[in-house]
């Protein structure tokens, strides 16, 4: 399976401070890039033509270029979407975001005061209501990404009930990958399936758009029968292309490097050093990515999985836990189907 001609879409971390310190945090490089770079990448995206852009940090209001990234960006027609904790928000900013069509995301990961702020510690609860409440006023709130593990996968009924109750129409559902603590959290197959068919009835009960980060969801409704759009703002939402999209897309960390995943222990090149298209024709000649995206090297079960062209598992969860590119998803819920094989 070749990597295509442009980018999926380019995730940007584009600073690595941060006012919070979650548990479910990746870690971020310790570097950042000077303003002179953080403008020439933010020019050199829109000519690789992503889909959309996705700008997060650290928090990303903490980057006093943000804006002026964003602008760059927008001149050209593509979709931006912020990851935002919330915390620094204000009417100014929010005002500013709508001018620049900016599709804002606020996380939440806790259904109430208590596991909120555990989980996101300096957050305050009634900050990030604020906040919701704002950005909703200005029609520019997106959804709220909620990272699913150990921490918080028994909430999924009370993170609708809350996520409904402050004025969101969509939840995005984020498996948790490789951090701190990584095994300690991490859910397994048979609590993704508890969790994936929770989800579908509280969708119904809520009315609420979901959209679910994981490549094995596509085939997972599919294996039981179940209704759902592809980009469409109607119920269960899948993107057209619903497997991992590893070395699809380019993650490019605070200090420049830029992998094939946001969560991938792999660096294919430094903005520092070269132009973001020179990294991209690396990124689709490397014989890694190659290797990885080749789906015949994949192992059982996964292998001889019949939906495996459209789930292909995560490989960043898959490395963190196995230490192989080409294992089979540890955390797949078919794995406990007896009849997804060709």
């Amino acid at each position: 399976m070749s990597t295509q001609d442009n980018p999926y879409m380019i995730d940007w971390a584009i600073t690595n401070r941060c006012n919070l310190d979650c548990l479910h945090c990746r870690g971020m490089a310790e570097e950042e890039l000077n303003n002179k770079t953080v403008l020439r990448v933010a020019r050199e995206i829109p000519l690789l033509k992503p889909r959309w852009v996705i700008i997060e940090g650290g928090e990303p209001l903490l980057q006093k270029e943000l804006f002026e990234i964003i602008k760059i960006i927008h001149r050209y027609g593509i979709r931006v979407y912020l990851i935002t904790n919330g915390m620094l928000l204000d009417e100014n900013i929010i005002r500013r975001f709508r001018e620049l069509d900016v599709n804002l995301m606020i996380s939440i990961d806790g259904a109430d005061k208590e596991s909120y702020e555990r989980i996101r510690k300096g957050a305050s609860f009634g900050r990030l209501k604020e906040s919701v409440e704002l950005a909703n006023d200005y029609n520019i709130l997106d959804s709220c990404p909620v990272t699913i593990g150990k921490h918080n996968h028994q909430q999924i009924g009370k993170l609708f009930k809350f996520a409904k109750e402050i004025g969101y129409k969509k939840i995005t559902f984020l498996g948790l990958k490789p951090c701190a603590d990584y095994n300690k959290y991490v859910l397994n197959a048979k609590e993704y399936e508890k969790i994936f068919f929770s989800i579908i009835q509280y969708q119904r009960d809520y009315k609420m758009d979901v959209y679910v980060d994981e490549p094995f969801f596509k085939p997972f409704l599919k294996e039981h029968n179940i209704d759902y759009s592809v980009n469409s703002e109607d119920g269960i939402i899948v993107q057209d292309v619903s497997r991992c999209i590893f070395g699809d897309y380019m993650f490019i960390e605070t200090n420049g490097d830029v992998k094939p995943c946001t969560f991938a222990p792999v660096v294919i090149g430094n903005v520092n050093e070269k132009g973001l298209d020179e990294i991209w024709n690396d990124m689709k000649d490397s014989e890694l990515i190659k290797k990885i995206k080749d789906l015949k090297t994949r192992e059982n079960p996964c292998g001889e999985c019949k939906y495996l062209y459209e789930c292909a598992g995560c490989r960043s969860r898959t490395f963190g836990l196995t230490r192989s590119w080409t294992e089979s998803d540890p955390s797949c819920p078919l794995r406990l189907v007896s009849d997804v094989k060709t």
